[in-house]
């Protein structure tokens, strides 16, 4: 009987994958990620696709995306013979995107900083990335709003702000939120 119990368990687990995993069958995009870049580089759009064959944008006509937040890092690429760092933010929606903005960004600072203080829990749902014009041609926003609600996440910032550890904190929620890795039990100490 524990055989067939646990040939039970096995093909519904697969068959929950198969569920939640929703995948379409026939032509589709690639499962390489569409990179999506946050700057105000071009008067008609706050960010866009990059065609490097054409060596052109491809405006983004909309302000929000929406998916779930798969992965959060921070990559050293090399601009002008100088190194720079670049925040690369991983979404599952009707295909595999990243956003990426540079580092020392308000976006960036912006996005970073209220991934950190969401609950794990929001990782495992959608939510929606925004991009907002600033009052300068320069400045862009990032906000997250939960798709249900449209009740966006407030998360101000001060500075200084340890970066660093609010990095590894947002890293870490989406880890935990994806099971890559396990939550730590805190205890409490008594005296």
């Amino acid at each position: 009987m524990d055989d067939n119990n646990d040939s039970n368990a096995y093909l519904q687990a697969i068959l929950q994958e198969l569920q939640a995993s929703k995948q379409q069958l026939g032509f589709g995009h690639s499962p390489k990620p569409r990179y999506i870049y946050a700057n105000r580089q071009y008067a008609e759009c706050l960010w866009y696709f990059w065609d490097g064959a054409k060596k052109e944008h491809e405006p983004i006509l909309f302000q929000a995306l929406t998916g779930i937040v798969e992965k959060l890092e921070i990559e050293e690429k090399e601009y002008k013979g100088k190194p720079e760092f670049k925040v690369n933010l991983h979404i599952k929606a009707d295909r595999n995107y990243v956003i990426q903005s540079g580092y020392e960004t308000l976006f960036a600072k912006g996005l970073i900083y209220t991934l950190a203080t969401l609950p794990v829990v929001c990782f495992s749902k959608p939510m929606t990335i925004a991009v907002e014009p600033g009052d300068t041609e320069q400045v862009l926003f990032s906000r997250i709003y939960n798709p249900v609600t449209g009740r966006a996440a407030y998360a101000p910032y001060n500075e200084p702000v340890n970066w660093q550890h609010t990095i590894a904190r947002a890293i870490s929620k989406i880890d935990t939120a994806h099971g890559r890795v396990e939550p730590r039990v805190q205890l409490q100490q008594t005296a």
